[in-house]
């Protein structure tokens, strides 16, 4: 089955429409396998009122998935991006060469702001919970840095990871890194750590350790905005050379969701996210027809063709808000599909026909 045609049937026009579709299956391409649960997702812009949305895939050595990625590989040119992903594929698919903090890798796709095309998607790994920033030395920071980078086919760079061992250094007791990204496709190159076990109360006093060129009193005022809804948060931060970006992201979970990565939408439903949604648009973050969509799409469903039934769960997992550069306030919701096999159609025709 080649399941990312299939889903689109069941994703609100107001969140993707036909341009946005079109769009986003020219960027991916045609991705082989059986899907699983958490294999695929969206992140829908809801201060926008074009639809369309950028995409991720989950995957896990030797699944189909991570195979194509590899075969694409063999063809690409030396030294490309693609090349390069080809080769951490291979090595994370080798006990013998796969980094051990390595507890997953994403890639994802833009999208709805990038050229049409099939360049090589940013890669997200997941980093295995250790105390905090490595101390249990199953990982540097270095590390991290290094490793994401050849995964991203970038060339080595001694003042990045620097800047990424001092981002850990300044984390409060119990802060560590949950996923470390590199987005090739995007400029300035920036590795993109995203933190954990950072509380209200510390936030201000890491951002100004990091020397962050933004506002803290929006940071502090968005907070405070959505506590009561979502009082978990994740920060995404982007590293270079340089330092620290002014643009900063702020990953606003329910309460208990924020240590259970990427299944937080498996245990939350509409009911829980309705009143998030609304407080969304209230602050003008999100568009209303964005909101109705976004509620539409937490739903049961199914998919046919012609060899088998397969249920679709579909959830919210999170919301990120961007403040960026210009202080403006963007949203985004990351949003999963699961799709399970429900049985053999032509056996249950046989079935039926027999009785």
């Amino acid at each position: 089955m080649r399941w990312l045609p299939e889903i689109r049937t069941l994703v609100p026009p107001a969140l993707i429409d036909a341009p946005g579709w079109n769009r986003l299956l020219r960027r991916v391409g045609d991705l082989p396998g059986e899907p699983d649960a958490s294999r695929c997702g969206f992140e829908f812009r809801l201060g926008e009122a074009r639809a369309a949305a950028d995409f991720f895939v989950v995957m896990a050595p030797g699944q189909a998935l991570a195979e194509h990625y590899v075969r694409q590989a063999e063809a690409a040119p030396p030294g490309s991006p693609l090349a390069a992903l080809g080769r951490y594929l291979v090595q994370l698919g080798d006990p013998a060469t796969a980094p051990r903090w390595v507890a997953g890798t994403m890639l994802e796709y833009d999208v709805a702001a990038a050229e049409a095309g099939h360049s090589a998607p940013g890669v997200f790994l997941r980093v295995r919970r250790t105390r905090a920033c490595g101390r249990a030395q199953r990982w540097s920071p270095r590390e991290l840095a290094a490793t994401v980078a050849r995964a991203a086919g970038w060339e080595q760079d001694r003042g990045e990871q620097e800047a990424v061992e001092r981002v850990c250094a300044a984390l409060p007791a119990g802060g560590d890194v949950a996923h470390v990204g590199a987005l090739p496709g995007r400029s300035p190159r920036a590795v993109r750590l995203v933190l954990h076990g950072v509380g209200h109360a510390q936030v201000t006093r890491l951002l100004e350790r990091l020397a962050w060129a933004g506002s803290l009193r929006t940071v502090q005022a968005v907070l405070a905005g959505l506590r009561e809804l979502l009082p978990r948060f994740w920060l995404s931060v982007d590293v270079s050379a340089g330092g620290v970006s002014p643009r900063l992201g702020l990953e606003l979970y329910h309460a208990g969701q924020g240590d259970r990565e990427l299944d937080g939408w498996w245990t939350t439903g509409r009911g829980e996210w309705r009143p998030v949604v609304e407080r969304l648009v209230e602050r003008g973050w999100c568009l209303p027809a964005k909101a109705r969509g976004l509620l539409a799409w937490c739903a049961l469903d199914r998919i046919y063709d012609r060899r088998a039934v397969y249920l679709v769960y579909k959830g919210i997992n999170h919301v990120k808000l961007t403040l960026e550069h210009d202080g403006a306030v963007r949203a985004k919701a990351y949003a999963g599909a699961a799709l399970s096999r429900l049985g053999d159609r032509r056996a249950a025709g046989t079935a039926r026909r027999s009785s």
